[in-house]
């Protein structure tokens, strides 16, 4: 079951590797990224940052929704990240509802993007994409960690509105 999606630009990093593994319980982590699948040392440092409990699994972004269409995975509590808002809804889009929850987090300033959180911006792109996904029945929040404010997609709109 998939249990969040998680859009983080740095993918997997230490605060989305023990803060939320431990907040949902993950057993599996799924980092969905093209370009990681040809990166040897991106894939090194978060097989490092993967808690010795919790599976990780690096796979394109086809190949992330093969793993999430499967049945098999249908026991485990995945935690699927990605590394930005098109690619969250390209894996939304095929994976025939098992993505309810998107959790948005670190995405980092931009030409074009203001500040949101702390530590996340967005662009109007961005905000479409997560127009676009919460119409056919995503349920997104921005929150940085477990502890901090969790802002729904009202509270979104309503920062980059500023």
């Amino acid at each position: 079951m998939i249990k969040v999606l998680r859009v983080d630009d740095r993918l997997l990093h230490g605060q989305v590797a023990v803060a939320w593994t431990n907040y949902y319980k993950i057993d599996t982590i799924v980092v969905a990224n093209d370009k990681l699948i040809t990166d040897a040392t991106m894939q090194m440092a978060f097989k490092l940052a993967t808690p010795p409990e919790v599976t990780l699994s690096m796979k394109s972004l086809d190949g992330a929704v093969a793993v999430i269409n499967n049945p098999k995975h249908a026991a485990r509590t995945i935690m699927v990240i990605c590394k930005d808002m098109k690619d969250a809804e390209y894996l939304y889009d095929r994976t025939n509802g098992a993505i309810k929850d998107v959790l948005l987090g670190g995405l980092r300033s931009g030409e074009g993007k203001k500040k949101i959180d702390m530590n996340s911006y967005m662009d109007a792109d961005d905000i479409a994409v997560m127009d676009s996904m919460e119409k056919k029945g995503a349920e997104l929040v921005m929150q940085a960690d477990p502890t901090s404010k969790r802002l729904t997609t009202a509270d979104i709109r309503k920062s980059f509105a500023r």
